[in-house]
């Protein structure tokens, strides 16, 4: 019988002497560690049908877990991340998670997803860090991946970059900085997307998998789409080929998302840096763009249905304005119209929620804008699985 077996059946015994009363009270015995066990989906549609899809098998993520240490704690005493304090000295642990099967159980695993040597009963890496229920306290953990990222088949090998390798700060908080300006990439799956879960629970059942932790993630960022077409009134005749660009005008190009959580238990909200219109990098283009940043959305590759061409892009902040650049014919000397839509102006975008704005063309104007703003679910579209999980 292994170690870990040995001290899982063992615990199993201490807990199922407690009565339900002080079932989250009781200090566990410290000689004895029942394991943590997760389930991971998306919490999206967990709010509203109190389920969600599961996240695929071999998608990886890294949690911390946070506790009460201190032998008089209570649950109202504070959590040992106190601000200011270096995250390495914080009371909290750290480790690499991956979804082994096809309805979202988590086992832990080595930092670098190589080949486990050895796994133990619960299919664990058992060289990999694992977590434990410290006492019959409250613990949170804060579970964080790239879901352009999640698995190796996406294109990644290696350590998931996430944390504790590349740590900043952001207004005295612990937080990670993602580039969201376009830079190089070619299309919005090359964007960061991270997706945040946070869960709060005690062990107050006597197996590990009577105590299973759910964790429901969602995107920390805003999706946008644009579709254009042209205008009913048919003043001119556009097609796709005569449609250049669309650009978001003054979004973020820096957002942070929290991988900490503060002493009173609460997580910092996603955030992002605000732009200095009057930042000397956007002198040039402060005539044609008073609100200094420009995102240059993506082209995807198959329009919506009735639509000439779909622009789509992750971005965060405050949002003035789409700028669409689009020709009259092909022509060499075609005239070029450049319109702004400000329908939009001082939007602040929130996090997990997509923007679709459907846009109509006329001769050097913006003809009608229809705009929807929908969850932004990490569904079984996305998930490419139908299974659920309870949010009980």
């Amino acid at each position: 019988m292994t170690i870990r077996k040995y001290l899982y059946m063992t615990l199993a015994l201490v807990m199922s002497a407690c009565s339900e009363q002080d079932a989250c009270d009781a200090p566990l015995q410290s000689e004895v560690r029942m394991p943590v066990l997760f389930s991971a989906g998306n919490s999206d549609v967990a709010l509203t049908r109190a389920s969600a899809t599961y996240m695929p098998q071999d998608s990886r993520f890294v949690c911390s877990m946070f506790f009460h240490a201190g032998a008089n704690d209570t649950n109202k005493s504070a959590f040992y991340a106190v601000d200011g304090i270096p995250v390495e000295d914080v009371n909290m642990a750290t480790t690499w998670l991956k979804i082994n099967n096809t309805i979202g159980n988590a086992v832990y695993w080595n930092s670098t997803y190589d080949a486990a040597l050895k796994t133990d009963i619960y299919g664990f890496d058992e060289n990999a860090k694992c977590f434990y229920w410290q006492n019959r306290l409250d613990h949170l953990f804060l579970a964080l991946a790239d879901y352009h990222q999640l698995s190796s088949d996406n294109g990644t090998t290696g350590t998931l970059k996430l944390y504790p390798e590349v740590t900043s700060q952001y207004k005295g908080q612990y937080m990670l900085a993602y580039d969201l300006t376009r830079g190089n990439k070619t299309a919005m799956t090359e964007q960061p997307d991270p997706i945040q879960a946070i869960a709060t629970a005690c062990p107050s059942g006597a197996t590990p998998e009577a105590n299973r932790v759910k964790l429901f993630f969602k995107h920390q960022f805003s999706q946008i789409q644009v579709n254009l077409k042209n205008s009913q009134d048919a003043s001119v005749a556009i097609d796709e080929t005569m449609i250049e660009s669309v650009e978001l005008l003054g979004v973020a190009e820096t957002g942070y998302v929290a991988y900490c959580i503060k002493s009173d238990g609460s997580v910092p909200s996603t955030t992002s840096a605000p732009i200095n219109v009057d930042d000397a990098k956007y002198a040039s283009t402060k005539k044609d763009n008073p609100y200094g940043s420009s995102f240059k959305m993506f082209q995807h590759p198959t329009p919506v249905a009735g639509y000439l061409k779909s622009f789509e892009g992750i971005a965060f902040g405050t949002l003035q304005g789409i700028r669409i650049t689009w020709k009259e014919s092909n022509a060499s000397d075609a005239v070029k119209h450049v319109a702004t839509y400000k329908g939009v102006k001082n939007l602040a975008l929130e996090s997990s929620r997509k923007y679709i704005y459907n846009i109509e063309l006329r001769r050097s104007l913006i003809a009608q804008v229809t705009a929807k703003i929908t969850p932004w679910e990490m569904d079984e579209t996305d998930y490419e699985t139908d299974g659920t999980i309870n949010n009980e």
